[in-house]
């Protein structure tokens, strides 16, 4: 079965086709360059960025998967969460080649494609119950995942999500956008505990802001007393911080886990691509026999690949299609 997966919910324009769950093809375009001197993702511009890749991507991802569009048996799209004109283009888009190829298609929820994402090329096998977590730019989530089409959300971020205070601290530092890379770049272990900060956490809900904004202070208190900060004690200061963000996040799907009694964990979001949490996810998976299921680096950030897998499983488990009125959600 041939599946074409269409992702368009920020600013990554991304199709991909796959045979059941083997990726043939996952073609992504990101409009990130646009966005870059502003500091984040401008909705106008990824929008029209879409508008003008979703043709281009299509066809390189059939040319890459060596097949014909009238091959395609599923079309599956996300329609939330997201960008809502970003969600809109691929959306319609999906609908019209629906009509066209007298095809079903089916949205879905990318934020569930996320942590589906390690089943991609049968890199795990899919069984019941798993915890789902989801550490990307626009969400920290934690979810509880009895079946398929069962899905519980156990734990969030009640305000900034990790991806994001990587981001604004980056900014505020004046390393860039997008942050995350740069500082996963910068951090030095040994630095981890050179300044003391912390993430609210209740429960299995967290929160970033204060730690955002204690980063900001801790900044401008030092320059303010030393000068402008070299790059060598930002380092320190920003090893510190990705620590924190980490501990709170590893400490947190453990108590899940624990809290669920369910000992395996599907993981996905731009932030699983980070260096050290990869590797605090596989000390914790020896330490306390929790399986952590870590999608390949290519998955982990928004792709058409992910939505195609997700699409694929629902469609042959319970064979629900979406009407043609489906509509795009930003939340």
């Amino acid at each position: 079965m041939y599946t074409l997966g269409i992702e368009t919910s920020c600013d990554e324009t991304s199709v991909a086709v796959l045979k059941n769950l083997k990726v043939l093809s996952n073609i992504t375009i990101s409009s990130l360059k646009a966005h870059k001197k502003y500091g984040g993702v401008v909705p106008e511009i990824a929008n029209r960025a879409h508008l003008d890749n979703i043709d281009k991507v299509l066809s390189l991802a059939l040319e890459e998967a060596k097949i014909k569009i009238k091959s395609i048996d599923l079309i599956a799209v996300t329609y939330k969460p997201g960008l809502i004109g970003a969600l809109l283009v691929g959306l319609n888009f999906a609908k019209a080649l629906s009509v066209a190829l007298k095809v079903p298609f089916l949205g879905v929820n990318h934020l569930y494609a996320h942590f589906f994402s390690p089943f991609l090329n049968y890199k795990h096998r899919l069984k019941f119950p798993f915890l789902g977590l989801v550490v990307s730019g626009g969400h920290t989530s934690i979810y509880q995942v009895n079946k398929i089409d069962s899905i519980k959300t156990i734990g969030t971020t009640q305000d900034d999500a990790c991806g994001e205070t990587l981001d604004k601290v980056a900014v505020n530092y004046g390393l860039g956008y997008p942050g995350g890379k740069i500082i996963d770049q910068l951090f030095e272990p040994k630095y981890k505990k050179e300044f003391s900060f912390k993430c609210g956490k209740i429960g299995l809900n967290l929160s970033f802001s204060g730690i955002k904004t204690a980063l900001v202070y801790k900044k401008n208190e030092l320059e303010a007393k030393n000068g402008k900060l070299n790059l060598d004690f930002k380092k320190k200061l920003l090893s510190s911080f990705q620590f924190s963000l980490v501990e709170v996040i590893v400490k947190t799907i453990v108590e899940a886990s624990k809290t669920k009694k369910i000992k395996r964990v599907s993981c996905g979001g731009g932030v699983i691509a980070n260096s050290f949490l990869r590797y605090r996810l596989k000390q914790e998976q020896k330490k306390e026999s929790i399986d952590f299921l870590i999608p390949f680096l290519e998955y982990t950030q928004d792709n058409g690949a992910m939505v195609a897998g997700l699409g694929f499983y629902l469609y042959n488990k319970t064979r629900v299609t979406s009407s043609l009125n489906l509509g795009a959600e930003s939340n």
